[in-house]
């Protein structure tokens, strides 16, 4: 084990510590005191580097070691731990790694109120703990490099955003106080819209929508359920029938990607054409939307949220980061607890669908005892197969005017089936899929900027072999691909030139051919030239 790096990581710790001591002095952080404080950057640090060792694969003992004992207390008894107990650990806490860390958000908080720096000093130490954490083998790998500049770029984007947002909120201020000059502007702006506005889709065109979605058969079938349910009851309500009280609330379960936010669209919408829901719409938040970072501001933070959803759907996703285990001071469960009296006050017209990986919303469904009663209905959104997720890219592929070579599609299909269970969890499923197609999409642009030939209307869009290697694997090996497929279109051309000159020889009297009998073998052999003027 490097002890070098292990000092290196318990350094940076001491300055993610310093931090929260300031945050508690400054009375940023509306706690129990530090002893709080501490337990939760103690379990955020251990979950985080759990996540940093399940993308490098199985850890070692060094690793654990270094988990263990780089913060004051070993809270997720790592140091006990056998490498794949640490992993199971980890899957099983890694919601308090996802996202933006409520840490940082009330470091930048009393940033922007005390004009300290403590949310960039956080980022830099976080990032020096997790190098330590990677080197303390010896070995820095490739995945786990990527994780570490992901997760912290992440998060210097966040500061940056954030001073972005003060700095144009500051002009924003200075617009608006334009006499006259704002509503005017508003007001053409909404005609503008209201003119542009496209027909809205009718039920059944909804709905063969949600049929014509890749794969989901089984949440297909329970979202068909939900509608006929709806429509019966209609039906009752007009021949002066009583209909039973129900809630129509939902609770949608599976990994990241899986669909679940298309289809809580198209369910909006479907409701809305249904007369169930007065408009339709879908907001869309999670634990960052809904807690606030002081007391007392929660329950507000959460009144507006579901006051924007009334009349559509309100959509939590990760919704179990709400009720984390062992913070019962966080006001996770403050959100929760005035989420659940507004879902009854406004159950006529707002549907909640709360959503994250399924061991999790167990423990979020159990939170508030009036929570789980409010959910009836639970729909499953099970992992994309290969097949389904090679579909997916065809299709959106086709979508924006691309095709995918069959040899380009052959190396995503070998990429997908030699992913490890923690591949598939970072891969994420139809998003994945989509950041593949973008990445191809990226590198047929590199290449075609290289080529010295005219390019046509077929390069612009196909996808090659090359390009899904370099997306995948790398420019050496795409080089290797693309000159590879220079070789077989010279190989091609040959053989085309070589039947063309046979053709022209039996045009002009080839003995094979008796005279005054026609052929055409020369206009079915001749290769013809690319259209470019498409």
């Amino acid at each position: 084990m490097e002890v070098k790096e292990l000092n290196k990581g318990k350094e940076a710790y001491k300055q993610m510590s310093e931090c929260c001591d300031q945050l508690v002095a400054s009375g940023n952080w509306q706690r129990v005191g530090k002893s709080d404080i501490r337990l939760f950057l103690d379990m955020y640090v251990q979950a985080l580097l759990l996540k940093l060792a399940m993308a490098g694969g199985t850890p070692d003992r060094s690793l654990l070691v270094y988990i263990a004992t780089v913060p004051s207390r070993d809270i997720l008894q790592i140091g006990k731990a056998t490498p794949e107990q640490a992993l199971n650990i980890g899957f099983k806490n890694r919601s308090f790694a996802e996202g933006t860390p409520l840490l940082l958000r009330c470091c930048q908080a009393m940033d922007d109120k005390d004009g300290t720096n403590s949310a960039q000093k956080f980022v830099d130490a976080l990032s020096r703990l997790l190098y330590a954490a990677a080197e303390v083998d010896g070995d820095l790998d490739g995945k786990e490099l990527q994780f570490i500049t992901s997760y912290a770029g992440a998060l210097r984007t966040f500061l940056l955003t954030r001073a972005a947002g003060r700095h144009a909120g500051t002009q924003e201020q200075i617009r608006v106080d334009v006499p006259g000059g704002t509503k005017q502007a508003e007001s053409k702006q909404t005609e503008g819209a209201k003119k542009s506005e496209p027909e809205e889709k009718t039920a059944d065109e909804l709905v063969a929508e949600l049929d014509s979605l890749i794969g989901l058969n089984g949440v297909k079938k329970e979202v068909h359920t939900l509608i006929n349910l709806i429509k019966v009851r209609k039906m009752r309500e007009e021949h002066d029938l009583k209909v039973m009280d129900m809630s129509f609330h939902m609770v949608f379960t599976g990994n990241p990607g899986t669909g679940k936010t298309t289809v809580a669209r198209l369910v909006a919408k479907i409701y809305k054409q249904l007369g169930f829901l007065s408009q339709g719409q879908l907001i869309e938040t999670d634990r960052s939307g809904l807690v606030a970072g002081y007391v007392g501001q929660t329950a507000g933070k959460v009144t507006e949220v579901v006051n924007s959803a009334i009349g559509g759907i309100l959509f939590i996703d990760e919704a179990y980061a709400l009720a984390r285990k062992g913070m019962d001071n966080d006001f996770g469960h403050e959100a929760i607890d005035t989420l659940v009296k507004l879902m009854e006050d406004h159950r006529d017209d707002l549907v909640v669908i709360v959503a994250g990986y399924t061991d999790l919303m167990h423990d979020f469904l159990t939170s508030n005892p009036g929570l789980i009663s409010r959910f009836n209905k639970y729909i499953d959104f099970p992992d994309y197969t290969d097949e389904e997720l090679m579909g997916i890219l065809e299709m959106n592929a086709k979508k924006q005017g691309y095709k995918v070579s069959e040899e380009a599609q052959q190396v995503i299909r070998d990429m997908l089936k030699s992913m490890t269970i923690s591949d598939r969890m970072d891969f994420g499923n139809a998003r994945g899929i989509r950041n593949t197609l973008e990445k191809l999409v990226q590198e047929q642009a590199n290449r075609l900027a290289k080529t010295e030939e005219k390019i046509t209307r077929e390069m612009l869009q196909e996808l090659t072999e090359a390009d899904a290697k370099a997306a995948l694997y790398g420019e050496q090996v795409s080089d290797d691909a693309q000159a590879e497929a220079d070789d077989k279109a010279a190989k091609l051309g040959e053989q085309a030139g070589a039947q063309a000159d046979t053709s022209s020889g039996e045009q002009t009297g080839d003995p094979a051919v008796p005279s005054g009998e026609q052929t055409d073998t020369p206009e079915a052999t001749t290769p013809e030239e690319p259209d470019s003027c498409q």
